[in-house]
């Protein structure tokens, strides 16, 4: 395994951004758009996949205090400048939001959205004049089409997957979970001080998750629960409150960025903060920390190669499945146990599927963030599911396989529902 390779694939996938990365994106990739023209944008027509669709719609916008589709655009064309980030919403001020809303109102915006999980966002920005075209696919800031007036700025769309595949510097799907287990042993730690600042940022989020309720408030309710002595004061509930906290406030649109894994805050959050919390209760060096959480996130990245960037399943099922690998290298785990808690945990949580972000997603990484801890004490106890049931393969680079087939197949047609209920709710 090529380990400066895989180091620097980890280091790409981990990128700051403020709020729920799918208006990000969608802010984005206009202001890119928009940023292409010489005066402003007098319509923007929008192609969105579903997935992107359902993960922006109810979710709260930074600073803007609501939440919205046409908003996160609109929002985008007014910021339009072509050195923006993901942080694109850190600028957005209440006039801002005043004259956004108004230009929603007016029609400003029109979205079409795609059956596809596929991460795709297609803007046209027009004025009397001119015309910009832009193209974002397969991840949130990878712009790959632009187009002014005609010409083509920039076409980096790939035309045969197969090619594009064979000519990968670093596929995660060619190696194993025991070539993930053998790097975590042999990296130099040194090499490892970016996932430090990750884990940093995170807890600094959960930090301010807790001064106060946002969105739900799942991590003050069980801090509050654990002053008043309903629940223990362990690791498991630790874990929950902290994971949680951190998901409240990112949630609800607070102004403070979170490191993203994969294209997600929330999975950043799951990736990231289990592992963490739990080396405080189980007294582990940060040397065994950081190189616990580079086997996580080596799983993490091979699941999520297979399932795919966005899917109909949660995503924190899959990153609570290398946290819980983390926990277990953390315990002392071998092999055997980092690869059974992985199958406990795809035993036990793998049926949740996304019905978009927002800010019950808090109850999905507590959930999946304290079953990581129970798996990994489970798999250090030889308590291991087994073959026969259900999706479980003997080897759980199988298991993932039929994950993939699970999600690319039987869960086809979810997103499009989700988006139905979620337009018909009275």
């Amino acid at each position: 395994m090529d380990m400066k390779k895989a180091l620097e694939a980890i280091r790409s996938e981990m990128k700051p951004s403020m709020g729920c990365t799918e208006p990000v994106a969608i802010g984005l990739a206009v202001s890119r758009a928009c940023a292409l023209l010489e005066k402003p944008a007098t319509h923007l027509d929008m192609v969105i996949s579903s997935n992107i669709f359902k993960n922006a719609y109810s979710v709260q916008i930074p600073n803007a205090g609501t939440n919205g589709i046409e908003l996160s655009c609109v929002l985008g064309c007014l910021l339009a400048d072509p050195n923006n980030t993901m942080e694109i919403f850190a600028k957005v001020k209440p006039e801002h939001v005043e004259e956004g809303q108004k230009l929603v109102e007016d029609g400003f915006v029109t979205v079409k959205v795609l059956k596809s999980s596929q991460f795709y966002i297609e803007c046209v920005a027009t004025n009397e004049t001119e015309r910009a075209h832009t193209i974002t696919e397969d991840a949130h800031d990878n712009l790959v089409y632009s187009e002014k007036d005609g010409k083509v700025l920039l076409d980096h769309r790939k035309e045969d997957a197969a090619e594009e595949e064979a000519h990968d510097d670093f596929d995660i799907t060619q190696y194993t979970f025991a070539d993930f287990y053998k790097m975590a042993e042999e990296v130099d730690v040194k090499e490892l001080s970016f996932i430090q600042e990750g884990i940093d940022m995170n807890l600094e989020i959960a930090k301010k998750g807790l001064e106060k309720k946002y969105a739900i408030g799942i991590g003050p309710c069980m801090q509050k629960m654990v002053l008043s002595g309903t629940l223990s004061n362990d690791m498991v509930t630790d874990v929950k409150l902290t994971t949680a906290a951190a998901c409240d406030f990112r949630m609800s649109g607070g102004n403070g960025s979170v490191m993203t894994y994969l294209g997600s805050g929330n999975q950043g959050l799951e990736t990231m903060l289990p592992a963490a919390v739990a080396a405080k209760h189980l007294h582990v060096s940060a040397e065994k920390l950081l190189r616990a959480e580079l086997l996580g996130m080596l799983i993490i990245m091979y699941m999520k190669k297979h399932v795919g960037r966005l899917s109909p399943i949660c995503g924190a099922t899959l990153a609570g499945s290398g946290s819980a690998a983390a926990i277990t290298y953390m315990m002392g785990g071998n092999l055997e146990q980092v690869s059974g808690a992985v199958q406990n945990m795809m035993g036990g949580v793998a049926g949740m599927f996304c019905d978009g972000a927002k800010g019950g997603c808090a109850l999905k990484l507590s959930i999946c963030a304290g079953e990581a801890v129970y798996a990994a004490l489970y798999a250090m106890d030889h308590a291991i599911i087994q073959a026969t049931d259900g999706i479980i393969s003997t080897a759980v680079e199988d298991t993932t396989k039929n994950l993939m087939k699970l999600s690319h197949e039987g869960l086809a047609d979810v997103d499009m529902k989700v988006i139905e209920i979620m337009q018909n709710k009275k």
